[in-house]
């Protein structure tokens, strides 16, 4: 039930919760609800708010209630059932999130790959083999093994200074709306000098 209840609040503010806020912050004009509503918003990089916990929270809701969902359609239908109903869940998932994004009637720079859905979709499905093939301790050392390596990303790895939103793509090939080929060029000339 506390899974459920904590399901539902995370969908009051995907759903919406933001927008009754604001609503009201804006008919009251309190300081107070203004205060609450920059929480609602997201920050460009610098910084944090409980609006940037929201995705984050959904994730983790679907990898607890993951585990009371595949430990009884293991049990019910074998592993190998239960690993082909997450990859085509998975799959289903990804899909919709393609479709819901505009599907494949954006040309290939502008077609959102990597939604929200998608990445709901990815998690679930690694998430959900995981479960299914390793053992308790093994999901312990994978999950381990998942975090360090993250951690070693994050800590190793150069981050280039890219900015590849279209306004800058723009100034940089000069066209006011590049081709895919001037996008290419214009990203291959960025990172050859980063």
């Amino acid at each position: 039930m506390s899974l459920d209840a904590l399901r539902g609040f995370d969908m009051f503010w995907i759903v919406g919760g933001a927008g009754i806020l604001r609503a009201l912050e804006k008919f009251s004009g309190s300081p107070f609800l203004s205060a609450i509503r920059q929480q609602l918003t997201h920050v460009e990089w610098a910084g944090f708010r409980f609006y940037d916990l929201i995705f984050p929270l959904f994730i983790f809701i679907s990898g607890v209630s993951l585990t009371y969902s595949l430990s009884r359609q293991i049990a019910e239908h074998g592993r190998a059932v239960t690993a082909r109903r997450v990859v085509t869940r998975g799959l289903i998932l990804f899909l919709i999130g393609i479709f819901y994004s505009g599907g494949f009637t954006n040309p290939w720079p502008d077609m959102r790959l990597l939604g929200v859905l998608q990445r709901i979709a990815l998690a679930y499905t690694g998430a959900g083999l995981l479960f299914c093939f390793l053992r308790p301790r093994a999901l312990a050392a994978a999950g381990a093994a998942l975090l360090v390596g993250y951690w070693a990303l994050l800590t190793f790895l150069p981050i280039r200074d890219l900015q590849l939103d279209k306004a800058v793509l723009a100034q940089r090939t000069g066209v006011a709306n590049p081709s895919a080929a001037q996008v290419r060029a214009a990203f291959d000339a960025t990172t050859a000098r980063v």
